[in-house]
């Protein structure tokens, strides 16, 4: 009876070992852009869109584009997909991926734009649905 308590025992530690390994596998850090670019694995990197410089290659089917972080450094992204959306029109970008070489290749990105609902246009929404 003992051995069988040992051996749940060792296959409860064994368990909860593979989780908390998974779990931080999983765990995603969020860096600044020099970090980036000194990782060696999968992170977030938060920057400005570099205005004009997003690029749609619908041969390659992948889209390219810079991000500046708030100390000034640039990061060319690479994300293998086309974008959904508007991305031109996003002020602020969120790249899941890692460094490939002197690009940051994103299995992900999430993109802030503007709210329609802003400014003049949310003065006008809200008297009109008065």
């Amino acid at each position: 009876m003992r051995k069988a308590y040992l051996i749940a025992i060792g296959f409860i530690v064994l368990g909860l070992l593979m989780a908390g390994r998974a779990m931080i596998q999983t765990i995603v850090p969020y860096v600044s852009v020099a970090q980036a670019r000194e990782s060696t694995r999968k992170v977030q990197v938060k920057g400005q869109l570099v205005q004009g410089t997003v690029r749609i290659d619908h041969t390659r089917m992948q889209t390219l584009f810079v991000i500046q972080d708030d100390k000034g450094d640039r990061l060319p992204i690479v994300h293998p997909k086309i974008a959904q959306g508007n991305i031109e029109e996003a002020t602020e970008v969120v790249a899941i991926g890692q460094m490939q070489g002197d690009v940051f290749v994103a299995e992900k990105i999430l993109y802030k734009c503007p709210s329609k609902y802003q400014g003049k246009q949310m003065q006008e929404y809200q008297e009109s649905s008065q």
